[in-house]
C-alpha cells in the first residue's frame, strides 16, 4: 500500500511479504480493522495504491479484491459470515461460486470432493455437510469460512478477529491453521485487539492510533505495555513533555 486512504484510515505506507503474518492492533475505531475493509472493498477507498505483487488493484470493489486473490474473513462471524437457512456445504462453497459466476452450474460431486479436503486440511468437526451451518460450534464455524476463502484460491488473507467468539482450544487450533497456512505461503493480515494472539502468531505487528499507521513492531517487542503505548499516543505525549 502506498499513501493509502479510505474510510476511518488514511495514509498507510505498508508492505507484506509472501509467506508473512502482519499482525496489526489499536484501540476499537483506530483503523486497523478500517484498513482491512478498506483493502477488500468493503469501505471505499479515497485515493493511494493497492499492489498485489506488480499488479494495482484499481477498483474499490469486493469482487475486484475477490479477482486479486485477496479474501477476507469478517469481524462478528455471526452477523457477517454465516448464512443460517444454508448447510456448511453450501456455505463452504458460497465465495468460490460468487467468483466463477459464469459457470453457474453447481456440481454437488465436485463440491463434496473439496469439502471433504477442506474437512481433512482444517480438522473440520462436523458429521455431514447437510447439516445447517448454525449447528456446529463456533471454532467449527470460522473453519469452514476459512475453508470458503480458501476454495477461491487466495493468496492474501484478511482475518477480522479470526477467534472472536471461540473457545480456548478452538482458538488454539486457528492459530495452528494460520501458522500453517503462512508457511504454505499465504500472505495474512492479522487484526486483534488481543496481545498474546499476536505474540502467538505474528511475525510483525502494525499498531494504529486516530486512522494512522503510528508504529511497526518486530516480533521480539511485541508486548503488552509496549503495544499501548503507541495505541493510546503516550509515547509522543511522553516525548513532548521531555
Amino acid at each position: 500500500m502506498r499513501d493509502f486512504t479510505g474510510d476511518g484510515v488514511k495514509h498507510v505506507n505498508l508492505t507484506v511479504r509472501k509467506g508473512e503474518i502482519l499482525g496489526l492492533t489499536g484501540l476499537q475505531g483506530s483503523g486497523s480493522s478500517e484498513l482491512l475493509s478498506c483493502i477488500f472493498g468493503v469501505e471505499s477507498v479515497k485515493s493511494g495504491q493497492r499492489t498485489v505483487g506488480a499488479e494495482e488493484v484499481k477498483t474499490g470493489s469486493i469482487h475486484a479484491a475477490m479477482k486479486a486473490k485477496l479474501a477476507m474473513l469478517p469481524a462478528d462471524r455471526k452477523e457477517n459470515s454465516v448464512i443460517p437457512d444454508m448447510t456448511l456445504l453450501e456455505n463452504m462453497y458460497l465465495s468460490e461460486h460468487t467468483l466463477s459466476a459464469s459457470h453457474p452450474h453447481i456440481v454437488k460431486r465436485e463440491e463434496l470432493r473439496r469439502y471433504e479436503t477442506q474437512k481433512q486440511a482444517l480438522s473440520i468437526k462436523a458429521a455431514s455437510p447437510e447439516l445447517g451451518i448454525t449447528s456446529l460450534s463456533g471454532g467449527n464455524q470460522q473453519k469452514v469460512f476459512l475453508a470458503r476463502w480458501l476454495n477461491t484460491q487466495a493468496d492474501i488473507l484478511l482475518l477480522d478477529n479470526p477467534t472472536q467468539g471461540i473457545d480456548v482450544g478452538a482458538k488454539a487450533e486457528i492459530y495452528r491453521l494460520i501458522l500453517e497456512l503462512a508457511r504454505q505461503g499465504k500472505t495474512i493480515l492479522v487484526n486483534t485487539l488481543e496481545i498474546p494472539e499476536l505474540q502467538q502468531v505474528a511475525d510483525r505487528c502494525a499498531v494504529f492510533y486516530g486512522g494512522e499507521l503510528v508504529k511497526i513492531l518486530p516480533h521480539e517487542e511485541i508486548e503488552e505495555h509496549t503495544v499501548m503505548l503507541y495505541s493510546t499516543n503516550a509515547i509522543q505525549t511522553e516525548e513532548m513533555s521531555k
